[in-house]
């Protein structure tokens, strides 16, 4: 359990926009009226469109300076609180919130809570809850800390947006999905997912779905490609790397700990942050595996 989350707070985000080449003037006037859009539908659609909240200004042209709020106090108070099944509910612990000419930050910390169960598994439940918590904690210090050094160094102009949205919630299954944009010089988007097996109270991981022993990597990856293929024959826009390109790259298989969630029809979907399995512009990409290709194998 303790290894899973570490490889959730193993993401060097620096690293990550340090591998992509500095955006041209044009690159950014897209990447920002992209951002400003994506603002505007969810504006329109709550939450439950599950899109970055604050995608609306990566470098806002406005003179006031918004001083950070990180009370938990406040926040909890002011937050949402949607109650999730009869099991686990997510809460707003901490708002955090810049904006000045070149910079801005969103960022929401959440937490989860078990209600109060007589289950057999409550105990596991509320061990999982605590490590996913602490999880979630450590990436958002992480973020706040590295963006405060962008605005100390003052240079250029940088955002970070973090938003969530519970994905999966049924009698069995729970996921919560954390979205994460950040913005310096070039812009990435990449996800974590947290997923609680209900009938354990387990941390559970993709593995988990699957006969104890199988080889479930070969044919998710096998269904993928297939898939990917399938994709641009039909369209012209859309490009993976499937086979490998100038650079040598090409995508091969799944990571044994590949993000993923199951959909309202309890099918298994992959998710690749942006860059992972494709060019920047065609942002994140998800995959939901065909029945078929993991039917033999699914416990």
């Amino acid at each position: 359990m303790a290894r899973l989350y570490e490889m959730c707070n193993d993401v060097n985000s620096d690293e990550i926009l340090m591998d992509r080449e500095e955006m041209t003037n044009e690159e950014k006037e897209r990447l920002l009226a992209r951002m400003k859009a994506d603002k505007t539908i969810s504006m329109g659609k709550g939450r439950k469109a599950g899109k970055v909240a604050a995608w609306a200004a990566a470098a806002a042209v406005i003179a006031i300076i918004v001083l950070p709020n990180t009370s938990p106090q406040i926040a909890y108070a002011m937050s949402q609180i949607p109650i999730l099944g009869n099991v686990i509910k997510v809460i707003t612990v901490r708002e955090y919130n810049y904006e000045s000419e070149r910079f801005e930050a969103k960022i929401d910390e959440v937490q989860l809570e078990q209600e109060s169960s007589d289950d057999a598994t409550a105990d596991k439940t509320n061990e999982s809850i605590s490590a996913i918590n602490e999880s979630i904690e450590e990436m958002t210090d992480r973020l706040i800390a590295q963006f405060e050094e962008q605005v100390q160094a003052g240079e250029s102009y940088g955002g970070v947006y973090v938003d969530h949205q519970v994905v999966t919630d049924t009698d069995r299954w729970f996921t919560l999905k954390i979205d994460v944009a950040e913005v310096a010089g070039s812009g990435t988007q990449y996800q974590y997912y947290y997923h609680i097996d209900k009938t354990t109270g387990e941390i559970a991981q993709l593995k988990d779905l699957f006969k104890e022993g199988a080889d479930y990597i070969t044919p998710i990856s096998e269904n993928i490609k297939k898939q990917m293929r399938e994709r641009m024959a039909e369209d012209d826009y859309l490009f993976y790397w499937v086979e490998a390109d100038e650079t040598g790259w090409q995508f091969e298989k799944i990571k044994e700990d590949q993000n993923f969630y199951l959909n309202d029809q309890g099918q298994i979907v992959i998710c690749f942050d942006e860059y992972e399995v494709a060019p920047g512009y065609m942002g994140l990409v998800e995959f939901t595996v065909e029945d078929d290709a993991v039917a033999d194998i699914l416990k």
